[in-house]
């Protein structure tokens, strides 16, 4: 309960933030430094292209920044309520490896399954301990433990339902519970190592898609700034100058750049972390820094 509560004000100011920093703070600090490059709400400006599909033009700096800080904003939202099942489901990973250790030399030592489920739980800590004491409720009020295995952790990864798929197994198979976790927690040992070894490796590929994003903003500003220059330079008269709309060039740059970013992190986050939750902080942290970028550019084009 305390947590909800904590999540949705933190929420709440996340986007009370998305709106304050591109009505209020971008202008009162581009005053204060004298450039009056933002100017709030009565900045904003649009207008729509229509080719193939309706394109927006972003025509000033704070369509920008109202844009991207609103979507960038709504995503950190998005995952503040999001994170508490990414974390619940990381700890779960963690302490399955744990779980069936201390289960495996319960049953080694002659405890029965349901006591030693409970013994064990005693000894893990939460989540894995709530999974735990409830399965081993549900079997002794009779529950098939097939069953009651599923009902319990529905919801958990499938690497821990994998592992822990042996204590059902282990129940049903009689004398055999200790044969079957020991298989259990050698998989168990096998598996952690191959996924510490598997993000290791991986890791280094989150910076690649970083600078791959990076890059390609700074091209985007460098093919824009180049077209500006032609622009001006083509016989230095009006016609020539209008024959090339710039802000809409940028206005494409800012849309493709938002899309990209969005694919990529969701590509480094399921890769890696294996989770698509945490693909939003990552868009929503560079779409922020694009935003920026886009906003002070479409300023001096």
């Amino acid at each position: 309960m305390r947590q909800g509560f904590r999540d949705i004000v933190i929420a709440a100011i996340l986007l009370s933030m998305g709106l304050t920093i591109p009505a209020l703070i971008l202008p009162t600090v581009s005053r204060l430094l004298g450039v009056n490059l933002f100017r709030g709400v009565e900045g904003i400006s649009f207008s729509i292209r229509r080719t193939f599909i309706p394109m927006p033009i972003f025509r000033t700096p704070d369509s920008y920044t109202f844009t991207g800080f609103t979507i960038a904003f709504t995503l950190l939202t998005a995952y503040i309520f999001l994170r508490q099942g990414v974390m619940v489901r990381a700890l779960l990973r963690k302490q399955v490896a744990e779980l069936i250790t201390v289960l495996t030399s319960y049953i080694r030592a002659g405890t029965p399954i349901v006591t030693a489920l409970e013994l064990s739980a005693s000894i893990v800590e939460n989540p894995m301990k709530e999974y735990v004491l409830r399965l081993s409720k549900l079997i002794q009020l009779g529950y098939n433990p097939f069953e009651a295995f599923e009902t319990v952790f529905s919801d958990a990864p499938m690497d821990v339902r994998a592992i822990l798929s042996s204590i059902p197994i282990g129940v049903e198979s009689g004398g055999r519970v200790a044969e079957v976790l020991t298989a259990a927690e050698g998989f168990s040992f096998q598996l952690s190592r191959m996924e510490e070894l598997r993000r290791a490796r991986l890791e280094g590929y989150k910076a690649v898609l970083v600078l791959a994003i990076l890059s390609y903003l700074m091209s985007s500003l460098v093919t824009t700034l180049l077209l500006s220059y032609i622009a001006r330079m083509m016989l230095g008269t009006p016609l020539a100058r209008a024959a090339i709309d710039l802000k809409y060039v940028l206005s494409l740059y800012y849309i493709s750049t938002i899309i990209t970013t969005a694919i990529t992190s969701i590509a480094t986050s399921r890769i890696i972390y294996g989770e698509i939750v945490t693909a939003l902080k990552y868009t929503a942290t560079l779409i922020l820094l694009a935003t920026l970028v886009f906003s002070i550019t479409t300023a001096f084009i």
